[in-house]
């Protein structure tokens, strides 16, 4: 690879990352509108049911969002693969601490967010993220064996 392909890989995967940043960080700003916005518009968000577009993933996470009195979203192990000059797959394993709305009591999630990208306009955006999880702890509740599905094809 030439340093100017390598030097391009580097930035594009860095742009990624920082959309990957930008979606925790306007989720933790309770700023659903602006996590909305890291997606392309035809964008679809795969929170325990499919949600296409802006304003639905928006809507979807204002509804998940209006539990909590605060969140705060811990991401590892991201994985980018560049599959053309507007495309990519990643993953990032995730971890967020929740403070529940009323009670205060807290939740803690982990799980991955497996996502597809595409460039538009000389931007990254989410074309599709899936939130998939691996577990959770909330004191007092129990998780059923169904409750996340966990790593297919690990453990």
């Amino acid at each position: 690879m030439a340093d100017a392909d390598a030097l391009t890989e580097l930035l594009e995967r860095d742009a990624i990352t920082r959309l990957m940043v930008r979606y925790a960080d306007r989720i933790d700003a309770n700023d659903p509108v602006g996590a909305a916005a890291c997606f392309a518009p035809d964008g679809l968000g795969v929170y325990w049911g499919d949600f296409r577009g802006r304003e639905a993933i928006a809507e979807r996470l204002t509804g998940i969002l209006a539990g909590f009195h605060a969140t705060s979203h811990h991401l590892s192990n991201v994985q980018i693969e560049l599959t053309g000059p507007t495309t990519a797959t990643a993953q990032s394993y995730v971890y967020a601490f929740h403070r529940i709305k009323g009670s205060f009591e807290h939740t803690h999630y982990w799980g991955r967010w497996v996502d597809q990208l595409t460039k538009v306009d000389g931007e990254w955006l989410f074309a599709r993220r899936e939130v998939v999880g691996v577990g959770s702890f909330t004191p007092g509740v129990e998780a059923g064996p169904d409750d996340h599905p966990g790593h297919p094809g690990r453990l």
